[in-house]
């Protein structure tokens, strides 16, 4: 197919803005689908788009796939093939146009699909969309048919045409057995160490109609070419389809003005034409807690003879952004510079909402972003192991200032290297890179995550002979340094390339002098959480603990007689292994080695899960805290992980029912835009304020030291300017000096920064490790429900410290503004509940929770 490219002169307007819908000759087709069962020999409905789980489930030809050891039970479903088909109409008026095509948007993955008995596709790459012209087969009444192959049984015949075996760690299989690094499907649904193995077949995105007789719009992409407050330039890149050569009007609206119009003429094929495009004093775009969030309305609109015959809508948030990875004093800075302003990112890596990915829909995603902005990110990492995630979930990212670093679909494996492998791969990212390039959101495109790492570092180029290790390398090579960057540089040039998570600058091995870091050295090593402050890195894009989810998140997965840390069932919930620390080793038992280095140890398994949350959220507390102090040296901490894609134990901060883990929770201080973080260093005790504001503020600073009873011991308090955008000590106390009015285990620093009387922000600080501390029996714990300005709060208060504090129901899920909290003695704190049709609650209801000194 011939381009054509035109360029056409430069247009001006002032304070423009944007929001996205295509609008083109374009329709989903929605007909009763079925699927053909081949155990019964029969054929029930289906959801379209959906998946063969969820299909059998909702049919009852399975059990609950979550549930107990079912997962077990159910591995069957990947070895067979399955076959889908539906009868659709086409009204004459489409018909009648001189081009029609059908575009599968998702086929999951191996697929032959037929039209009217027709073969019509082979489909073998579940990331992309295929674009049919099928006016030929075409009729009124039409019969679509989908026969999935797979994706297990090609995987394993293609491993066995092979003399060697090709490494994917996390794949649930022996290892001689793993199959989905020659699919390019979502590796997670092979199983991950927090995921469970369900390997899908089915459509699972919708199936559309495109038809037009003069020509389609295809794409509009704004590149930018210089942006600052003052003006913002971009090349408007409008890619059109014609059938014919033809004289056209192309029109170009921003919020609802007139930016550009044109007379051009098509030639047959793909005409692209640039438009010179220039806002003056535009309104930046912000990330969440620095601005606001503008996106002016782009519409396209192209006319034929006075006719309107193609439309377009897309967003343009208007912010320069880039890499910055400059030589410096240590190594190589990694920072990302938002509109000439260097920001630390603050976020968490994102899988799927759901193993059965199809099952996320809108409202899904905007509660995960919602949860995000909560607790002040403004980054998260869309992990490689994963899907290239669907235009919904980035129109949100867009919408609310978060920035997404993008994986691409890469994870701890060894590529095939053959010819047809690597154009798969190459179709696959310049797909994704021109699909996702429209949002504002796109901060990064990664080439993949650990697989340098594991190559080097896990032992697997040893695995090899010298010839296969030389062969797997190139084979690397050519995805990572030529492939991928290539697909960037073609569709997305404006945007930074990252060949590997984690790496050093130049392609090197992690050294935390330059590059970003996954710090594994806690959890997997298991050593204390100071260790995160040894050689702090200079971005922080993987670290974390696991937990136990909600009690009533884990009854739905286990029965009552499973309720035991290492029951049969919670260990075949456990996917991290870690036999390098003992025999028969896994997350549980570390879980309770890390609660009993902090804690005392548990004495029932709800206590266990209790704690489980509580050493969680501290232990990536002192992590965020070490890194964000760090500053700008590190500048960004993305813990792992924000969600979970099944009810189960592991690092998610809000499980799988949407219920927040104590981590997300105290997130919402740590993420904070004003930090106070109190940490001893060399015999004193440092009080950091990490300010991510860009103006300076002025407040006063209050240092108190109370005793567990709420009698104050010693106070200091000063005005202080708190500077923008850095980190910084504004006051220091001997140690020696705070302990002659008591000893380390029965006090704490109370420490707040006040403007006109509010507390802005807040710590406290312990001496030593809580199962050390003297902590009082609660005398009497009071709690009132009340009404303020429409809303419902618990009043709560204590005459002694209550430590981490957990209000729940025990058998409906409360949301509230806050828990467990801290209770300072003498103090009413008043926490909102925020869910508004929770049915009838009592004060009496409710059940608490807190370490050591447990009150009912």
């Amino acid at each position: 197919m011939r381009i054509y490219r035109v360029l056409i002169g430069l247009s001006v307007l002032v304070l423009l803005s944007c929001t996205p819908k295509e609008k083109s000759m374009q329709m989903i087709i929605e007909a009763d689908w079925s699927f053909y069962f081949p155990d019964s020999n029969k054929w029930y409905p289906a959801q379209v788009p959906g998946c063969i789980h969820t299909d059998l489930l909702n049919n009852k030809l399975i059990k609950d796939p979550f549930y107990r050891f079912n997962e077990n039970e159910l591995q069957w479903i990947e070895t067979k093939d399955w076959e889908y088909q539906c009868e659709f109409k086409v009204a004459g008026s489409v018909l009648d146009k001189d081009s029609i095509q059908l575009v599968f948007e998702g086929l999951d993955t191996y697929a032959d699909v037929y039209l009217n008995d027709s073969l019509l596709l082979k489909a073998d790459n579940m990331f992309i969309a295929y674009v049919v012209p099928c006016k030929s087969l075409l009729k009124d009444k039409n019969k679509l048919r989908v026969k999935f192959i797979s994706a297990r049984n090609i995987g394993m015949a293609k491993l066995k045409q092979l003399p060697y075996t090709l490494m994917a760690a996390n794949e649930i299989a022996p290892e001689n057995e793993r199959t989905n690094v020659f699919t390019r499907k979502a590796p997670f649904h092979y199983g991950w160490d927090w995921g469970p193995r369900f390997v899908t077949s089915g459509i699972w995105k919708n199936i559309k109609i495109n038809a037009w007789s003069v020509l389609k719009i295809e794409d509009i992409y704004f590149k930018p070419v210089e942006v600052s407050s003052e003006k913002a330039s971009y090349k408007a890149e409008v890619e059109l389809l014609a059938n014919k050569v033809e004289d056209i009007k192309i029109k170009l609206e921003l919020d609802n003005k007139l930016l550009f119009q044109k007379d051009v003429t098509t030639q047959i094929g793909i005409n692209i034409f640039e438009l010179d495009v220039l806002i003056l004093n535009p309104e930046l775009w912000w990330t969440n807690g620095l601005g606001k969030q503008k996106l002016y309305n782009a519409v396209l609109r192209v006319y034929n003879e006075g006719t309107l015959i193609a439309e377009m809508k897309r967003n343009l948030g208007v912010r320069s952004l880039e890499l910055v990875q400059e030589p410096d004093s240590i190594g190589h800075s990694f920072y990302f510079k938002l509109n000439g302003v260097p920001v630390f990112m603050k976020g968490s890596n994102y899988i799927p909402d759901e193993i059965f990915t199809t099952l996320v829909d809108k409202k899904r995603y905007e509660k995960t972003i919602q949860n995000a902005l909560d607790v002040n990110m403004n980054m998260l990492r869309v992990w490689g192991g994963a899907i290239y995630e669907s235009n919904e979930f980035y129109d949100l990212c867009d919408q609310k200032g978060i920035l997404i670093w993008n994986d691409f679909m890469f994870a701890c494996s060894v590529q095939p290297v053959d010819s047809s492998h690597l154009n798969n791969i190459k179709k696959e990212a310049e797909y994704n890179v021109k699909r996702l390039r429209r949002h504002t959101s796109v901060a990064l495109w990664c080439g993949n995550n650990e697989n340098l790492r594991a190559w080097h570092e896990w032992g697997w180029k040893q695995k090899y002979p010298k010839e296969i290790e030389e062969k797997l390398w190139k084979g690397y090579e050519k995805i990572f340094y030529d492939i991928l960057p290539a697909a960037v540089n073609k569709y997305q040039a404006d945007i930074s390339y990252w060949p590997s998570s984690p790496q050093s600058f130049g392609n090197k091995l992690t050294d935390r002098m330059s590059g970003d870091e996954h710090d594994w050295s806690v959890w997997f090593s298991d050593v204390p959480f100071t260790s995160y402050a040894y050689k702090v890195p200079r971005f922080v894009s993987e670290y974390g603990l696991q937990s136990f989810p909600d009690m009533k998140t884990i009854k739905a997965f286990a029965s009552d007689s499973d309720l035991q840390y290492r029951s049969p069932v919670m260990e075949h919930r456990q996917r991290s292994k870690m036999p390098w620390l003992g025999e028969n080793v896994n997350g549980n038992e570390v879980m309770l080695r890390y609660i009993k280095m902090y804690y005392n140890e548990p004495d029932s398994f709800s206590e266990f899960v209790y704690l489980s949350q509580i050493m969680q959220a501290e232990g990536v507390r002192f992590a965020v805290e070490t890194h964000r102090r760090n500053m700008p040296h590190c500048m960004g901490s993305l813990y792992w992980q924000l969600n979970d894609c099944w009810p189960t134990m592991s690092w998610a901060g809000v499980d799988y029912f949407g219920r927040w883990k104590a981590l997300h929770y105290y997130l919402k201080k740590v993420y904070a835009p004003l930090l106070l973080s109190t940490i001893k260093e060399k015999e004193k005790i440092n009080f950091y304020i990490v300010n991510d504001q860009l103006d300076t503020t002025t407040g006063i600073f209050t240092v108190k030291l109370f005793d567990f009873y709420g009698k104050e011991l010693w106070s200091h308090a000063e005005e202080i300017d708190v500077l923008p955008n850095q980190s910084k000590v504004y006051y220091n106390v001997p140690e020696s000096e705070l302990l002659k009015y008591s000893t380390v285990s029965d006090a704490h620093l109370v420490v707040s920064f006040s403007k006109n009387k509010n507390v802005i922000a807040n710590d406290i600080f312990y001496f030593t490790e809580i199962k050390n501390l003297k902590l009082p029996e609660a005398q009497s714990l009071k709690v009132e429900m009340i009404k303020k300005q429409g809303s419902l709060y618990l009043k709560i208060s204590s005459d002694v410290l209550l430590k981490n504090l957990f209000i729940f129901h025990p058998t409906q899920d409360i949301v509230l503004e806050d828990n467990y909290m801290d209770i300072l003695p003498g103090i009413d704190y008043y926490i909102q509940i925020k869910n508004k049709s929770i049915k009838k609650l009592n004060v009496e209801d409710l059940q608490f929770k807190g370490i050591d000194n447990f009150v009912k």
